[in-house]
C-alpha cells in the first residue's frame, strides 16, 4: 500500500518538467548527412548477395520496434544511415514500450527487446525467435543522488525503478556483494515507477536512487544531479575486457517466425542490415551518437557519452554475434545464486525454437571479433579516455571544432581518468 501511494504521489509531482538534457528534435537536427562523414550505404551493401523479391515483398512494409533504451540504437541507425533503403527494405521503425507484446501478438515483424522477457514469452509459445544478438551486457546502472557518499548510506532510502524482490534478483545480489549493501526489500523504500519517471524524481529530490539503462544514467551525470554507483553486467565475472563468449545476453534482435518463413529474403536482408547498423556505430560513432540524440531526444553530449560507454568504456557490448554459450552464461547469472528459486530463472525450454542461426549464415554476416580486431581496436582501443575518443571520432566523421559538441564543461570529467581506477565501476 505504501509503495502504491508513494508512486502515485511522485507521478503527480513529476507532471512538472524537470529534465533539461534534451533538444527540440522538431527544430534542431544533430545528425550529419552520412555522405559527409565518408559513408556511402550503397557501397556498404555491395558485398551482400541479393536474392530475388516478389512484387509483394518489394512493397512490403516491415514493422520494426525498439524500446526507449540505448541498447537498441541500431534500429534507428539503420534508418538514418540509409542502410534499410540501400538493402531494398521498406521499414517502419517505431519506438514503443510494447515491442515485446507486439512481437508476441504478431503485430511486428522484427524488434529489439530484452532477453528475459523474450525467453519467457517464447517458452509460453510466442511466435518469434532470436535472429541475432544486439547487446551482451553492462549498461544497467544503479544511480544515486550526490548526497549518497557511500553505498551503505542507501539503506533506508527511497529507490525508484527497482525490482521489488532484490533478494532473488541477480543484478541486485551482485551489487549487494560488491557494494556491501543488503539485498532485501525491507532495507529500502522501493517505488514502482518507470526509468524516465525515476530520473525525473531523482532530479526533483523525490527519491534517493534508481536503477536504469541509458540515456538516464548519462543524463543524471551530465546534469550533475546523480552518479553511477554500480553497473549490472548481465553475467557473472565479466568486465570491459571480457571475450564475446564469456558474456551473457541483455537484448536481442527478435524476428517473427511467420515473417522469416514466408519472407526468407527479407529476413536475411534485415539481419545483414542489422550488422551494418552496428558497424556504423563503431566506425562512425560521432554521427551515430547524433542519430541517438535525434532519435531519443537527448542532449548530444549525453548521446556521445552513451555511445562511448557501449563501444569502449564497457567493452564491445553492442554486437550481432551470439552463440548458445551466451544463453548459458545468462542463465548462470541467475543459477550462481542458490537463493533464487528455479521458477524465477529465465531458462530457455527449447534452444532450437528460441534461436535461429541460419538467417545470419544465409545472409553471410561477418565475424564480429575479426571486425573489431581489424577495424576498431587499432583506432579506439578498450580503455581509451572519453576525451581522446571524442577527438578521434570527430576526426573520423569530419566534424570541425566549430560544429562539434562542447565537452569542456561537463559533470563527467572522471571519464577521462583511467577506467580501471574508477570506484563506480566495481
Amino acid at each position: 500500500m505504501k509503495r502504491r501511494f508513494l508512486a502515485a504521489l511522485l507521478v503527480v509531482t513529476l507532471l512538472v518538467p524537470v529534465i533539461t538534457a534534451c533538444h527540440d528534435s522538431s527544430t534542431q537536427t544533430a545528425t550529419k548527412d552520412v555522405k559527409a562523414t565518408g559513408y556511402d550505404p550503397k557501397e556498404a551493401v555491395k558485398d551482400f548477395e541479393f536474392g530475388d523479391l516478389s512484387e509483394e515483398e518489394k512493397n512490403y512494409t516491415i514493422e520494426m520496434g525498439y524500446f526507449n533504451c540505448d541498447h537498441m540504437v541500431a534500429g534507428i541507425i539503420g534508418e538514418k544511415a540509409g542502410i534499410y533503403k540501400a538493402m531494398g527494405l521498406n521499414v517502419n521503425v517505431t519506438k514503443s514500450a510494447e515491442t515485446l507484446k507486439a512481437l508476441t501478438s504478431g503485430a511486428m515483424d522484427v524488434g529489439y527487446t530484452g532477453i528475459e522477457g523474450a525467453i519467457l514469452a517464447v517458452n509460453k509459445g510466442a511466435p518469434f525467435c532470436m535472429a541475432a544478438a544486439n547487446h551482451m551486457g553492462g549498461s544497467r546502472y544503479l544511480v544515486v543522488s550526490n548526497d549518497i557518499k557511500n553505498p551503505e548510506e542507501l539503506v533506508g532510502k527511497t529507490i525508484g525503478s527497482m525490482t521489488a524482490t532484490p533478494e532473488i534478483d541477480p543484478e541486485f545480489l551482485t551489487w549487494s556483494e560488491k557494494l556491501g549493501i543488503p539485498a532485501d526489500a525491507g532495507s529500502y523504500n522501493i517505488v514502482d515507477m518507470g526509468q524516465q519517471d525515476a530520473c525525473f524524481a531523482l532530479k526533483a529530490g523525490q527519491i534517493d536512487a534508481f536503477t536504469c539503462c541509458d540515456p538516464y544514467a548519462s543524463i543524471a551525470e551530465f546534469e550533475g544531479f546523480g552518479k553511477i554507483m554500480g553497473i549490472g553486467w548481465g553475467a557473472a565475472d565479466v568486465d570491459a575486457e571480457s571475450t564475446a563468449d564469456t558474456w551473457g545476453l541483455c537484448c536481442i534482435y527478435a524476428m517473427s517466425n511467420e515473417f522469416k518463413d514466408n519472407h526468407p529474403e527479407l529476413a536475411r536482408r534485415l539481419v545483414y542490415a542489422h550488422q551494418l547498423a552496428i558497424k556504423y556505430m563503431y566506425e562512425h560513432p560521432y554521427n551515430a551518437a547524433m542519430m541517438f540524440a535525434d532519435g531519443f531526444d537527448v542532449d548530444p553530449y549525453v548521446a556521445l557519452r552513451t555511445i562511448y560507454m557501449k563501444t569502449v568504456a564497457e567493452g564491445r557490448t553492442i554486437t550481432w554475434h551470439f552463440t548458445e554459450q551466451n544463453i548459458e552464461n545468462y542463465e548462470h547469472y541467475f543459477t550462481q545464486y542458490p537463493q533464487i528459486p528455479e521458477e524465477e530463472i529465465p531458462q530457455v525450454n527449447d534452444v532450437s525454437k528460441f534461436i535461429s542461426t541460419e538467417i545470419s549464415e544465409d545472409a553471410g554476416v561477418d565475424d564480429f571479433e575479426s571486425f573489431i580486431k581489424e577495424n576498431i581496436d587499432p583506432v579506439m582501443p578498450i580503455g581509451m579516455t572519453f576525451e581522446d575518443w571524442y577527438n578521434k571520432v570527430k576526426e573520423i566523421d569530419g566534424i570541425s571544432d566549430k560544429e562539434a559538441v562542447d565537452i569542456a564543461d561537463t559533470a563527467t570529467s572522471y571519464l577521462n581518468k583511467d577506467l580501471k581506477d574508477r570506484e563506480t565501476y566495481e
